[in-house]
C-alpha cells in the first residue's frame, strides 16, 4: 500500500479532522538528478532536500524532526524533543537533536532521563532548526546527505545532543542502508524507552564548557586500561579509560558489541555504562582531552602526496624517495587535506575502500569529481582506475 493510500484510509477513520486539522500531505514529482540509475540513497538525499525546503522555506517552520517510515517511537518521542529545542539557541557548538544512542545496547548501564553529547551525526529521528538549513541547505548533496553531515566540513566541529536510551526503534530490516545481518546483529540488540517521561531535570550540563568540564574530570580520575578490554575484570564504581586507534578500534568494538568504527564519541572519547562501571574510550591520535604522554602524534617529516591516476601509494612515495606508512592515513584523511591537493568540485564524500582517502577521476562514475574520507584502514598497496590517491610519504628509515 503506497504512502497516499495509507494516509487517506486514515484520514476517513480514527485519524479524522479534526485530530489531523494540522496535517498536510506533500508529494513530488520522482525525478531522477544523477540518472535513472542512481542509487537508493540518492533517491533519498534528493528527496530530503525537497522536504526540507518545503518545511523551511516555503513554510517557514522554526525547526523540523525528521524521522523515517521504519520507526517506531517512544511515548515520550515528542516531549523530548520540545525539551531540548532550548538548547539549540542556547549553545552554537549544538547543531541537532537525535533521539538515537548509536551505542545504545540493552547490555549497558543506560539512564533514561539522561542525555550526552556526540561529534558523531547519529541522524535518526532528528531536529534541525531554520538557521542551520539556510546554511547547509544551498550545499545539500544530491546522494549520501548523512555521510557528508559527518564530515569536518559541514559539522564544523558542532554536535548534536541524543538520549541514552534511545526514543526510536528501526524496524527497517532492509532497506537502501541496510541488510539482514547489520539490522540483526546491531539494531534488534538497541534499548528502547518506554516511559512517558515530561520532565528530564536541568539540562544544562549539556552545554558545551560545563558537559567538557565533566568529562575531563571524569577521565583524570580514571584507571588506565590495557587492549583487549575485559568487561568481567571491571569494579563497580570505577571509571576506567581504555585508548585506541582506529587500527584496533574494531577488535575492542567486537568485545563490547558496537559498531566497528567510533561513533556517538564526544570529541573522540566514548562513554559506556558497563556492569556498574564506567568505560572510556578513547582516540590517541585525534581525542584532545588526552595528556602529552598518552597521545599519537604524525610521524616526524609527513608529507601528504597526490599519486597519479590508478597508482599506489607505494609507487607514489617512491617517486619521492620516500615511503607509504599505513598508520598515518588517518592524519591525511579529512576533506581538509584533500581539498589542498585536489580541486573536489563535487565536495566531500564518505566512502569504505583500500584506496580512499582520494579524489574521483572517472567520468562515468556518479562521484566523480568529489573527494572520498574513509571509515576503515586504507591500504597502501591499494591502486584504482577511477581515482588518484592521497598518501602519506614519510622519510625512509
Amino acid at each position: 500500500m503506497a504512502v497516499k493510500d495509507v494516509i487517506h484510509k486514515f484520514e476517513e477513520g480514527p485519524l479524522a479532522p479534526p485530530k489531523t486539522r494540522r496535517f498536510e500531505h506533500w508529494q513530488r514529482e520522482r525525478l531522477p538528478q544523477l540518472g535513472h540509475d542512481q542509487p537508493g540513497h540518492a533517491w533519498l538525499s534528493q528527496h530530503y532536500k525537497w522536504a526540507l525546503d518545503q518545511a523551511f522555506l516555503q513554510k517557514g517552520h522554526s525547526h523540523v524532526i525528521i524521522v523515517e517510515d521504519d520507526m517506531l517511537f517512544s511515548p515520550d518521542f515528542l516531549h523530548f524533543f520540545a525539551a531540548t529545542a532550548v538548547l539549540l539557541e542556547q549553545d552554537p557548538s549544538l547543531w541537532c537533536i537525535s533521539t538515537w544512542n548509536d551505542n545504545g545496547l540493552k547490555t549497558f548501564d543506560w539512564d533514561p532521563m539522561r542525555m550526552m553529547r556526540t561529534s558523531y551525526f547519529p541522524g535518526l529521528g532528528w531536529m534541525m532548526r531554520h538557521e542551520l538549513w539556510l546554511e547547509i541547505g544551498p550545499h545539500w548533496p544530491k546522494q549520501s546527505w548523512d555521510h557528508w553531515m559527518r564530515l569536518n566540513t559541514t559539522a564544523k566541529g558542532r554536535e548534536c545532543v541524543y538520549p541514552e536510551v534511545n526514543r526510536n526503534y528501526n524496524i527497517g530490516e532492509k532497506g537502501v542502508n541496510m541488510n539482514s545481518q547489520v539490522f540483526k546483529q546491531y539494531l534488534t540488540q538497541m534499548s528502547f524507552n518506554q516511559e512517558l517521561i515530561m520532565d528530564y531535570g536541568d539540562l544544562s550540563y549539556l552545554l558545551e564548557a560545563e558537559y567538557e568540564q565533566q568529562l575531563v574530570a571524569l577521565s583524570q580520575d580514571a584507571e588506565l586500561m590495557s587492549l583487549p578490554i575485559g568487561t568481567r575484570s571491571l569494579s563497580q564504581g570505577k571509571v576506567y579509560l581504555a585508548l585506541y586507534t582506529a587500527e584496533s578500534y574494531p577488535r575492542t568494538a567486537r568485545k563490547l558489541g558496537i559498531w566497528p568504527f567510533p561513533r556517538g564519541h564526544h570529541h573522540f572519547v566514548t562513554k559506556l555504562p558497563v556492569k556498574g562501571a564506567m568505560l572510556l574510550l578513547a582516540d590517541q591520535r585525534f581525542c584532545p582531552l588526552l595528556p602529552e604522554q598518552h597521545s599519537m602524534k604524525p610521524r616526524k617529516g609527513l608529507r601528504a602526496f597526490p599519486a597519479a591516476q590508478h597508482e599506489s601509494c607505494y609507487a607514489a612515495c617512491r617517486n619521492q624517495e620516500m615511503e607509504c606508512n599505513s598508520h598515518e592515513f588517518w592524519f591525511i584523511n579529512s576533506c581538509e587535506e584533500l581539498s589542498k591537493h585536489f580541486p573536489c568540485e563535487q565536495g566531500c564524500a564518505v566512502e569504505l575502500g583500500n584506496d580512499v582517502p582520494n579524489y574521483v577521476v572517472d567520468v562515468s562514475l556518479g562521484s566523480f569529481q568529489t573527494c572520498l574520507v574513509n571509515q576503515k584502514q586504507p591500504k597502501c598497496e591499494a591502486a584504482n582506475p577511477s581515482t588518484r590517491r592521497l598518501c602519506p610519504c614519510v622519510p625512509k628509515q
